[in-house]
């Protein structure tokens, strides 16, 4: 019955992370010229295909009650010009990178530690100063 309400519970935060996903998408800090893949910066396409890793990892955890670090078994698909590598995914959490040009964002989920020093909220991209 307790594990009943704990995937309950993360089942519930993953629904919400997928509405947080659609609003952090907009919120990626700075900006540089030049594009990976179709207009705007760099840092904003890193941002808005890591948030769609996000989403992807919530889905994929509310269906499998865990994370995973493939990105073939994810309903996501990185921006042209766009490298996303996977670096924790299982039962706890995940984290990610993504980098284009020489920029480079993540973001991480869960119980995951952060790949990266200027990540702190799970969910929330970020990107090196």
């Amino acid at each position: 019955m307790r594990s009943m309400r704990k995937w309950r519970e993360r089942a519930l935060i993953a629904c919400l992370a997928l509405a947080a996903a659609a609003c952090s998408r907009q919120a990626v800090v700075g900006s540089s010229p030049g594009t990976p893949g179709t207009g705007g910066s760099v840092e904003a396409t890193l941002g808005t295909d890591l948030g769609s890793l996000h989403a992807a990892e919530e889905r994929y955890f509310a269906a499998n009650a865990r994370y995973t670090n493939r990105l073939d078994q994810l309903d996501f698909a990185a921006s042209p010009g766009v490298d996303v590598s996977i670096i924790q995914g299982d039962r706890r959490g995940y984290s990610a990178i993504a980098t284009g040009g020489d920029r480079e964002c993540a973001v991480f989920g869960g119980e995951a530690r952060p790949p990266r020093g200027y990540v702190s909220q799970p969910g929330r991209v970020g990107c090196r100063p």
